[in-house]
């Protein structure tokens, strides 16, 4: 499918009731899906410079934490409530983010614990 009949479908896809455009399309993910959804929003954009640019900008996600450019790692981790309220309450009583003050005491543990 070509990236005009695809704007094509979709446009058609969400003036109608239709829940999906095709059910027999694979759905695409990771690299394919952003570069499919970013083809797709620079061809709405037409020769804009204002939308080509906002395109760009969103296209570059959050800031890297790390020297080397690549994407930071995200970690997902369970506290109880009482650890959740006085690391929230010391974010706020240093003028940090809470990611902040847990990369801090990573960082920290893992200096004082180190073998």
């Amino acid at each position: 499918m070509t990236q005009e009949n695809m704007t094509d479908a979709l446009m058609t896809w969400a003036e109608s009731d239709a829940p999906t455009v095709r059910t027999s399309d694979k759905t695409q993910r990771g690299e394919d899906a952003r570069a499919a959804a970013r083809a797709l929003l620079v061809a709405a954009a037409g020769n804009d410079p204002e939308q080509l640019a906002l395109i760009r900008h969103v296209s570059v996600g959050r800031p890297t934490l790390d020297e080397s450019g690549r994407v930071s790692t995200m970690w997902k981790v369970r506290a109880t409530r009482a650890l959740d309220e006085a690391m929230r309450a010391r974010a706020v009583a240093e003028g940090r983010n809470l990611s902040e003050v847990l990369r801090t005491a990573a960082a920290e543990y893992l200096a004082k614990h180190a073998s």
